[in-house]
């Protein structure tokens, strides 16, 4: 759960601080950028939820990359105003993929990436 918590304060931060110094990364409200992060959050937490231990790392950090490039292209286009290019998007996931690393390797050593652990056994 504190992951979760992490990522829904973390992703739209980064979205916000990516919106204000990329050139292909525009929002036109402010709400915008922390809807996505949040949608992108709770989507990055189910995806570890369902594939991270230590055997499947670097999968479910390349699946966090793939998620967030094409949640943040995607989502950009129901919001009025805003313009991510797909290599916008691309660089945002990268920025977050590079914190998911540090935070899977938390979660692993930590022990909180065990399915046990999340099934309540």
């Amino acid at each position: 759960m504190l992951n979760l918590i992490i990522k829904m304060i973390i992703t739209p931060i980064v979205l916000s601080i990516a919106a204000a110094m990329l050139t292909n990364v525009n929002y036109f409200y402010a709400y915008q950028p922390v809807v996505i992060g949040v949608t992108l959050a709770v989507a990055g937490h189910l995806l570890e939820w369902a594939l991270l231990s230590r055997s499947t790392f670097w999968l479910s950090t390349i699946g966090d990359f793939v998620l967030s490039t094409l949640t943040i292209y995607i989502l950009s286009y129901f919001f009025a105003g805003a313009e991510v290019t797909f290599f916008g998007s691309m660089v945002v996931a990268l920025f977050l993929t590079a914190i998911e690393f540090f935070v899977h390797m938390w979660l692993i050593r930590s022990g909180r990436a065990t399915k046990e652990e999340k099934l309540g056994r």
